[in-house]
């Protein structure tokens, strides 16, 4: 059996529980894929359509963003829905949610976006690791340790139900209403996210690493200065990985010193 997981990684949350996922699959025997969906993977409309039909099962992988999964993703899910649906037959479809403080984004929200493409939700579950926004208190290393315990634990359980063709759907919750309420919010404050960022001159190396590292190509250099454009998902990755700490949020150079960068749980 071969699982094909497309998935986005902010500051390396998801990516860490996707290659958990990979690896517990591996284990028991079967094939998995990890496939980013990063501008620089660059994948093409019959990649994409070949990766889902030689695959037994899909699944869907990204951080949770205020209550909804980041414009990225939702962009790319319309992709594929666009690409393949409907399918001759009903394939099964699995999600895996990273999260710091809740998950307001439930299956039902997943399930309306795969509706019609012949996609079937078989497995929805939530990992909560940490925030990959910056913070004046020292990251937690051992609460950290304690879910990624736990995130192992349900991504092991995962692993099993999906080669057993077992349902394992989570998500359902008091938290879903309050989802829906900042959802209305949201969305709007993360489209308008890429014009709080700039560069700090005098810290700024040039070594164009937020440029590199953008997942959606939305930060370019015109003579001295760096523009940051619409197509912003809002991940945090060229604050967190800026080796100077030279992003800036409305225009405030936060002290790299005082406020430690997030780069993902292995970090």
């Amino acid at each position: 059996m071969k699982y094909t997981t497309f998935y986005f990684s902010g500051t390396g949350n998801t990516r860490w529980a996707v290659s958990e996922l990979a690896k517990f699959i591996q284990q028991k025997g079967h094939q998995a894929e990890l496939v980013s969906i990063d501008k620089g993977a660059q994948l093409k409309d019959e990649q994409i359509r070949t990766i889902v039909t030689d695959s037994d099962a899909i699944g869907f992988a990204n951080p949770i963003y205020g209550g909804d999964i980041p414009p990225i993703m939702r962009a790319f899910l319309n992709r594929v829905m666009d690409l393949i649906g409907p399918l001759p037959s009903q394939k099964n479809t699995y999600v895996i949610n990273t999260y710091g403080y809740a998950n307001a984004f439930g299956p039902q929200e997943t399930q309306k976006l795969l509706a019609g493409s012949g996609l079937t939700l078989t497995a929805y579950v939530n990992i909560q690791l940490c925030n990959n926004v910056t913070s004046n208190k020292p990251l937690d290393r051992a609460k950290l340790a304690k879910r990624m315990e736990r995130g192992c634990h349900e991504l092991n359980h995962l692993a099993d139900c999906l080669i057993a063709g077992r349902k394992r759907i989570k998500g359902h919750g008091p938290q879903l209403l309050i989802g829906a309420m900042i959802r209305k919010k949201v969305p709007e404050a993360i489209a308008k996210f890429y014009q709080t960022l700039g560069v700090d001159g005098a810290t700024c190396t040039r070594c164009m690493v937020c440029i590199k590292n953008c997942p959606t190509g939305s930060i370019r250099q015109q003579g001295d200065q760096f523009i940051f454009s619409s197509g912003c998902t809002a991940c945090m990755r060229c604050y967190n990985f800026c080796p100077t700490g030279a992003i800036t949020i409305d225009g405030v150079v936060a002290n790299p010193d005082k406020f430690p960068r997030y780069q993902g749980p292995n970090s």
